[in-house]
Protein backbone atom coordinates (compact mmCIF):
# COMPACT_ATOMS: atom_id res chain seq x y z
CA UNK A 1 0.00 0.00 0.00
CA UNK A 2 2.93 2.35 0.61
CA UNK A 3 4.00 1.76 -2.97
CA UNK A 4 0.52 2.78 -4.17
CA UNK A 5 0.73 5.90 -2.02
CA UNK A 6 4.11 6.77 -3.53
CA UNK A 7 2.72 6.40 -7.05
CA UNK A 8 -0.09 8.75 -6.06
CA UNK A 9 2.31 11.34 -4.64
CA UNK A 10 5.02 11.05 -7.27
CA UNK A 11 3.24 10.15 -10.49
CA UNK A 12 -0.35 11.32 -10.01
CA UNK A 13 -2.00 7.90 -9.70
CA UNK A 14 -5.70 8.63 -9.21
CA UNK A 15 -7.12 5.18 -8.39
CA UNK A 16 -6.23 1.57 -7.68
CA UNK A 17 -8.57 -1.42 -7.51
CA UNK A 18 -8.23 -4.82 -5.89
CA UNK A 19 -10.47 -6.93 -8.12
CA UNK A 20 -10.62 -10.29 -6.35
CA UNK A 21 -13.10 -9.99 -3.49
CA UNK A 22 -13.45 -13.78 -3.33
CA UNK A 23 -11.45 -16.77 -4.53
CA UNK A 24 -12.47 -18.17 -7.92
CA UNK A 25 -12.12 -21.65 -9.38
CA UNK A 26 -8.60 -20.97 -10.63
CA UNK A 27 -7.59 -17.92 -8.57
CA UNK A 28 -7.01 -17.99 -4.83
CA UNK A 29 -6.15 -14.37 -4.05
CA UNK A 30 -9.51 -13.20 -2.74
CA UNK A 31 -10.41 -11.54 0.54
CA UNK A 32 -12.81 -14.45 1.14
CA UNK A 33 -12.80 -18.12 0.20
CA UNK A 34 -14.87 -19.22 -2.79
CA UNK A 35 -17.78 -20.24 -0.55
CA UNK A 36 -17.63 -16.88 1.33
CA UNK A 37 -17.23 -18.77 4.61
CA UNK A 38 -13.67 -17.81 5.60
CA UNK A 39 -12.21 -14.31 5.76
CA UNK A 40 -8.61 -14.70 4.62
CA UNK A 41 -7.38 -11.12 5.02
CA UNK A 42 -6.60 -9.19 8.18
CA UNK A 43 -9.63 -6.90 8.02
CA UNK A 44 -8.21 -4.35 10.46
CA UNK A 45 -4.95 -4.22 8.53
CA UNK A 46 -6.73 -3.70 5.20
CA UNK A 47 -8.88 -0.96 6.68
CA UNK A 48 -5.86 0.78 8.22
CA UNK A 49 -3.95 0.67 4.92
CA UNK A 50 -6.87 2.09 2.95
CA UNK A 51 -7.51 4.77 5.56
CA UNK A 52 -3.86 5.84 5.42
CA UNK A 53 -4.07 6.06 1.63
CA UNK A 54 -7.24 8.15 1.76
CA UNK A 55 -5.74 10.47 4.38
CA UNK A 56 -2.59 10.89 2.30
CA UNK A 57 -4.70 11.83 -0.72
CA UNK A 58 -6.14 14.75 1.26
CA UNK A 59 -2.72 16.23 1.95
CA UNK A 60 -1.14 16.10 -1.51
CA UNK A 61 0.86 19.25 -2.08
CA UNK A 62 1.48 21.16 -5.28
CA UNK A 63 3.44 19.44 -8.04
CA UNK A 64 3.99 22.75 -9.82
CA UNK A 65 7.47 23.48 -11.17
CA UNK A 66 9.87 25.23 -8.79
CA UNK A 67 12.21 27.93 -10.10
CA UNK A 68 15.89 27.39 -9.29
CA UNK A 69 18.61 30.07 -9.59
CA UNK A 70 20.38 29.26 -12.87
CA UNK A 71 24.11 29.83 -13.32
CA UNK A 72 24.65 29.93 -9.59
CA UNK A 73 26.37 27.46 -7.29
CA UNK A 74 24.32 25.49 -4.81
CA UNK A 75 24.61 22.35 -2.64
CA UNK A 76 21.89 19.68 -2.31
CA UNK A 77 21.12 19.02 1.35
CA UNK A 78 19.37 15.89 2.61
CA UNK A 79 16.06 16.60 4.39
CA UNK A 80 15.43 13.14 5.89
CA UNK A 81 15.21 13.59 9.69
CA UNK A 82 18.44 12.54 11.38
CA UNK A 83 20.50 13.00 8.19
CA UNK A 84 20.23 16.72 7.48
CA UNK A 85 23.98 17.22 7.95
CA UNK A 86 24.56 15.22 4.75
CA UNK A 87 24.89 16.64 1.23
CA UNK A 88 25.01 15.14 -2.22
CA UNK A 89 28.60 14.81 -3.45
CA UNK A 90 30.42 12.97 -6.22
CA UNK A 91 33.35 10.62 -5.68
CA UNK A 92 35.01 8.61 -8.45
CA UNK A 93 32.17 9.80 -10.69
CA UNK A 94 29.41 8.26 -8.52
CA UNK A 95 26.96 10.29 -6.41
CA UNK A 96 26.76 9.78 -2.65
CA UNK A 97 25.67 11.72 0.40
CA UNK A 98 28.20 12.63 3.06
CA UNK A 99 28.42 14.79 6.15
CA UNK A 100 29.82 18.21 5.21
CA UNK A 101 30.60 20.99 7.65
CA UNK A 102 32.86 24.01 8.00
CA UNK A 103 35.82 21.80 8.96
CA UNK A 104 35.48 19.53 5.91
CA UNK A 105 38.38 19.47 3.43
CA UNK A 106 38.14 21.73 0.40
CA UNK A 107 37.92 18.75 -1.96
CA UNK A 108 34.78 17.46 -0.23
CA UNK A 109 33.24 20.94 -0.27
CA UNK A 110 33.91 21.21 -4.01
CA UNK A 111 32.52 17.71 -4.65
CA UNK A 112 29.36 18.75 -2.79
CA UNK A 113 28.77 21.86 -4.91
CA UNK A 114 27.12 22.10 -8.33
CA UNK A 115 26.33 24.95 -10.70
CA UNK A 116 22.66 24.98 -11.68
CA UNK A 117 22.34 25.25 -15.45
CA UNK A 118 19.34 25.38 -17.79
CA UNK A 119 18.36 21.80 -18.59
CA UNK A 120 20.51 20.22 -21.28
CA UNK A 121 17.42 18.52 -22.72
CA UNK A 122 14.87 21.23 -21.95
CA UNK A 123 15.24 24.72 -20.56
CA UNK A 124 12.10 24.37 -18.43
CA UNK A 125 14.13 22.02 -16.23
CA UNK A 126 17.71 22.02 -14.89
CA UNK A 127 21.09 20.34 -15.11
CA UNK A 128 23.72 20.30 -12.36
CA UNK A 129 27.31 20.87 -13.44
CA UNK A 130 30.20 19.84 -11.21
CA UNK A 131 32.22 22.86 -10.06
CA UNK A 132 35.53 20.98 -9.90
CA UNK A 133 34.93 18.95 -13.07
CA UNK A 134 33.43 21.51 -15.47
CA UNK A 135 31.52 19.89 -18.31
CA UNK A 136 30.43 16.95 -16.14
CA UNK A 137 26.80 16.75 -15.10
CA UNK A 138 24.72 14.88 -12.55
CA UNK A 139 22.88 12.15 -14.47
CA UNK A 140 21.22 8.77 -13.92
CA UNK A 141 22.42 5.63 -15.66
CA UNK A 142 20.78 2.27 -14.98
CA UNK A 143 19.11 4.01 -12.02
CA UNK A 144 22.43 4.87 -10.32
CA UNK A 145 23.24 8.59 -10.22
CA UNK A 146 26.71 9.77 -11.22
CA UNK A 147 28.71 12.52 -12.91
CA UNK A 148 29.25 12.17 -16.66
CA UNK A 149 30.80 14.44 -19.30
CA UNK A 150 28.37 16.02 -21.73
CA UNK A 151 29.06 14.03 -24.90
CA UNK A 152 26.35 15.86 -26.81
CA UNK A 153 24.13 12.78 -27.12
CA UNK A 154 20.39 13.09 -26.67
CA UNK A 155 20.43 10.28 -24.11
CA UNK A 156 23.05 11.88 -21.90
CA UNK A 157 21.31 15.23 -22.08
CA UNK A 158 17.97 13.69 -21.08
CA UNK A 159 19.55 11.64 -18.28
CA UNK A 160 21.25 14.80 -16.98
CA UNK A 161 18.10 16.94 -16.91
CA UNK A 162 16.00 17.23 -13.76
CA UNK A 163 12.66 18.97 -13.30
CA UNK A 164 12.30 20.77 -9.97
CA UNK A 165 9.00 20.17 -8.16
CA UNK A 166 7.64 21.12 -4.79
CA UNK A 167 9.13 18.58 -2.37
CA UNK A 168 7.21 15.34 -2.03
CA UNK A 169 7.05 15.99 1.72
CA UNK A 170 5.46 19.40 1.08
CA UNK A 171 8.66 21.39 1.65
CA UNK A 172 12.01 21.64 -0.10
CA UNK A 173 12.48 20.47 -3.70
CA UNK A 174 12.15 17.09 -5.40
CA UNK A 175 14.05 16.54 -8.64
CA UNK A 176 12.10 14.50 -11.16
CA UNK A 177 13.82 12.76 -14.06
CA UNK A 178 13.20 14.48 -17.39
CA UNK A 179 12.94 11.19 -19.29
CA UNK A 180 11.52 8.91 -16.57
CA UNK A 181 8.64 10.91 -15.14
CA UNK A 182 7.52 9.81 -11.70
CA UNK A 183 11.08 8.85 -10.73
CA UNK A 184 13.08 11.16 -8.49
CA UNK A 185 16.61 11.79 -7.26
CA UNK A 186 16.72 9.76 -4.03
CA UNK A 187 19.43 8.90 -1.50
CA UNK A 188 19.57 5.43 0.03
CA UNK A 189 22.30 4.12 2.37
CA UNK A 190 24.56 7.04 1.38
CA UNK A 191 24.19 6.24 -2.34
CA UNK A 192 22.08 8.29 -4.76
CA UNK A 193 19.60 6.65 -7.13
CA UNK A 194 16.67 7.27 -9.44
CA UNK A 195 13.61 5.89 -7.66
CA UNK A 196 9.82 5.89 -7.62
CA UNK A 197 9.56 4.19 -4.22
CA UNK A 198 7.28 1.37 -5.33
CA UNK A 199 9.42 -1.55 -4.15
CA UNK A 200 11.60 -4.18 -5.78
CA UNK A 201 15.25 -3.21 -5.61
CA UNK A 202 16.51 -2.12 -2.19
CA UNK A 203 17.06 1.49 -3.31
CA UNK A 204 13.41 1.59 -4.44
CA UNK A 205 11.97 0.69 -1.04
CA UNK A 206 8.76 2.59 -0.22
CA UNK A 207 10.05 3.30 3.30
CA UNK A 208 11.07 6.94 3.72
CA UNK A 209 10.90 7.51 -0.05
CA UNK A 210 9.23 10.92 0.09
CA UNK A 211 11.76 12.29 2.60
CA UNK A 212 14.74 10.68 0.86
CA UNK A 213 13.58 12.23 -2.44
CA UNK A 214 13.24 15.75 -1.02
CA UNK A 215 16.23 18.10 -0.92
CA UNK A 216 17.07 21.62 0.18
CA UNK A 217 18.77 23.80 -2.42
CA UNK A 218 21.35 25.10 0.03
CA UNK A 219 24.14 27.65 0.21
CA UNK A 220 27.12 26.28 -1.75
CA UNK A 221 29.98 24.74 0.18
CA UNK A 222 32.38 25.96 -2.53
CA UNK A 223 31.33 29.60 -3.16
Amino acid sequence: MQGTQNLMLGKGLSASIYTEITDLEGELNGFLTYDRQVIKMDQAGVRAANTALINASKTIGSSAPVALPVNTRRSLQVTTPGFTNRYLRHQDSLAYTEVVDAASPSLLKADATYTIRPGLAGTGCYSFESVNFPGQYLRHQNSRVRNSPDDGSALLRADATWCARTGLTGTGVSLESYNFRGKYLRHYNAEVWLSNGTGGDAYNTPTSWTADSTWNIATPWAP
